[in-house]
């Protein structure tokens, strides 16, 4: 699907916006002349664009470097799912997040994307919903997409396997793979503003429970250099990748199912902005976040936010967070 010429990604519209909010001629007839207006606090200034924020400037040699490449990335965050379970292979989902995970795998269908891979997280709720999902991609039952054979606890792994495998579930439509890295948990920075009660929550954490948050965040934050760049993942975006020129037409489109945490901080790290801000994003369940990587020779870089948290492809009586 051809995509409209994007804008060079440089200084945020919300700056733009702000800076015309305060040169603008207001009219102060109605003032004591006395008075004067607040002065408006300075607006941090944007800071240069990175465009080597994955780290990889060695794409693969030309003749693909010649032409400029697309690469979408979408994140569907899973449907809802029962909170009140103990141990996380009863986080199942419930009977709303199955129609949720449908209702998204009928809009990626409706959309007309190519998705050249899936890659899911090993939580079973992000399991299940990408089982919903496949269920209308591929336009089968969902007991055809092997959902009702997968174990809700993942197996044990090895090293090697920790980072990213095939899943077990099933398509006939595009690869799937499945990844641990990309398991539920708290991103490696603290959120700003924190609430109390989080604050609370982690002055109560005995020292090996603050070891494992420890852990996990380093976990998270690795996912991000894993699998958000502008390298492709599938053999037929290498394919496209080493070919001719695409236009506006991405090379490889992506689908990541997991967690709305996950997510947000990979979010903030791929704009660029502030990842202290990654709570202040809401993502829905089942909600949709596409990310398009836009590489031009010899070294540019940027990364446009076409949609975030988008979920009104659900019906209002389905939607949760």
């Amino acid at each position: 699907m051809p995509f409209p010429r994007l804008p060079r990604v440089g200084t945020f519209l919300l700056a733009a916006s702000a800076t015309s909010l305060l040169t603008f001629p207001w009219s102060r007839s109605n003032v004591n002349s006395k008075s004067s207006l607040a002065v408006a606090p300075k607006l941090r200034e944007q800071g240069d664009w990175n465009h080597n924020w994955d780290f990889d400037e060695a794409i693969p040699a030309s003749p693909p470097t010649q032409y400029r490449r697309l690469k979408l990335i979408i994140l569907v965050r899973h449907g809802q799912y029962d909170t009140k379970a103990a141990a996380p292979e009863r986080k199942v989902l419930t009977q709303l997040g199955w129609k949720q995970a449908v209702a998204t795998g009928k809009r990626l269908r409706e959309l007309g994307y190519h998705i050249d891979c899936i890659v899911h997280s090993d939580m079973i709720r992000a399991r299940q919903t990408t089982a919903g999902i496949l269920s209308e991609l591929d336009q089968v039952h969902l007991s055809e997409t092997g959902i009702l054979e997968v174990a809700t606890r993942p197996p044990a792994l090895t090293d090697h396997e920790i980072v990213t495998r095939c899943s077990p579930l099933v398509s006939k439509s595009c690869p799937l793979l499945e990844s641990s890295l990309m398991a539920e948990g708290p991103p490696p920075v603290e959120p700003e503003p924190s609430p109390p009660s989080r604050t609370k929550h982690l002055e109560s954490l005995c020292p090996a429970e603050l070891s494992d948050r420890i852990n996990t965040q380093n976990r998270i934050g690795s996912s991000f250099h894993h699998h958000i760049h502008r390298r492709p993942v599938s053999i037929t975006g290498e394919r496209a990748f080493r070919g001719g020129p695409t236009g506006r037409r991405p090379f490889e489109v992506v689908l990541f199912v997991g967690h709305a945490n996950v997510f947000r901080y990979w979010i903030c790290r791929a704009l660029q902005i502030p990842p202290e801000a990654w709570l202040r994003i809401s993502l829905p369940h089942g909600s949709i976040t596409e990310l398009l990587v836009d590489t031009a020779p010899p070294s540019e870089c940027t990364v446009t936010a076409l949609r975030i948290g988008d979920d009104g492809h659900i019906p209002v009586e389905l939607q949760s967070r």
